[in-house]
């Protein structure tokens, strides 16, 4: 039996599509902020407590630079009817959670077992423009999965599969424009705009290279990866840390996982382990070798997004139940963004045992 999710639509200001998430969403946003709480020592280092007093020290840079998603993040709290901080905490997960080899995060929180395992593929072939995304993280998010039907001030609608309480990082937009983006473990980390709002941010381009420039954004607080395509066939990646970046662009297929590929970016790694090679590896390989066969786009890239071929360290994530819960990893959910016809492929948990289902822009 797939695992259900919630499909929310929304539109209007930023504070009413952010409310109205709230409301709709408000019982799984409680039980997530619910687990956070409980958790958050083991899955950052820091009690939940210690941590909305840090969060708060973000929110001046955030509501500097992009305050329309504090609007939207202030109106998922009203409607969820849960002070502010509580969802501001775990948009700022990233910067309490991804601490590098060495546990240098400014928080001093530890590296822990739950490591964001994203994967991110794009084949584009003279027929049809394809981006995809394996969401990996707490196990926490498997069953608070919403699908995300937003219309913007401006009219722009985008299509995600996100878990609450946060904010929408990754989908497709009526731009035709497809982005995901995946966790890196940046060495030069400060106090700046948190990367969930960042990536709220690019989520709205109205091309690839207007999201190129909002995810250079110089008042960032770390690094992330930004995978991104167009119904015109483009492939840019966009690798930074707080205060770099390199492009890398690609014809046929792009695949990313959680650590630096630009040598440009070497001398901001902090992320050693080899899982993230090797789901890079399989990801390539089987790109490269469904290209060259012809295969079907589509079924490509689901193929991709399912595959086990490298467990326990695979692109389609499963939890170690012998870990404490607050150290379990899992895929999330899955999407494919089809940008020729505007589709979003959702599933939430695993895309092996999770059928995709189709929403259209």
């Amino acid at each position: 039996m797939a695992v259900p999710f919630l499909y929310v639509q929304a539109k209007g200001t930023y504070r009413e599509i952010g409310r109205a998430v709230g409301e709709a969403a408000r019982p799984l946003i409680a039980a997530a902020v619910a687990f956070y709480e409980e958790h958050f020592v083991g899955m950052a280092g820091i009690p939940f407590d210690e941590a909305e007093r840090q969060a708060l020290e973000y929110l001046p840079h955030a509501r500097r630079w992009l305050p329309q998603y504090v609007e939207e993040l202030e109106g998922m709290a009203e409607g969820a009817d849960l002070p502010f901080v509580k969802l501001l905490v775990p948009n700022c997960a990233e910067e309490f959670t991804c601490a590098t080899d060495a546990g240098d995060s400014p928080q001093g929180g530890p590296a822990t077992g739950a490591a964001p395992a994203c994967t991110a593929v794009a084949v584009m072939t003279a027929e049809r423009h394809l981006v995809g995304h394996n969401m990996d993280w707490y196990v926490v998010d498997v069953d608070k999965n919403v699908l995300f039907d937003m219309t913007t001030p401006d009219g722009t609608r985008m299509l995600t599969i996100a878990g609450v309480p946060y904010l929408p990082i990754l989908g497709m937009n009526s731009h035709r424009v497809g982005y995901v983006g995946n966790s890196v473990y940046s060495n030069d980390n400060r106090a700046g705009v948190p990367n969930a709002f960042v990536r709220r941010w690019v989520l709205e381009a109205g091309s690839v290279d207007e999201a190129c420039a909002r995810a250079t954004m110089t008042a960032r607080a770390r690094g992330s990866n930004h995978t991104l395509g167009d119904a015109e066939g483009r492939i840019l990646n966009v690798e930074t840390s707080a205060g770099a970046h390199a492009l890398i662009e690609s014809r046929d297929w792009l695949a990313h996982t959680n650590h630096y590929v630009s040598p440009d970016m070497a001398a901001y790694e902090g992320y050693s382990e080899q899982e993230s090679r090797t789901r890079l590896a399989v990801a390539e390989s089987l790109l490269a070798e469904g290209v060259a066969r012809g295969d079907d786009p589509l079924a490509l890239v689901t193929s991709v997004l399912r595959d086990h071929s490298s467990r326990p360290d695979s692109i389609c994530g499963h939890a170690d139940e012998s870990r404490p819960v607050a150290e379990r990893s899992v895929t999330v959910a899955s999407m494919v963004c089809d940008l020729d016809e505007g589709r979003l492929y959702a599933c939430a948990g695993t895309p092996c045992d999770n059928p995709y289902q189709v929403f259209e822009l």
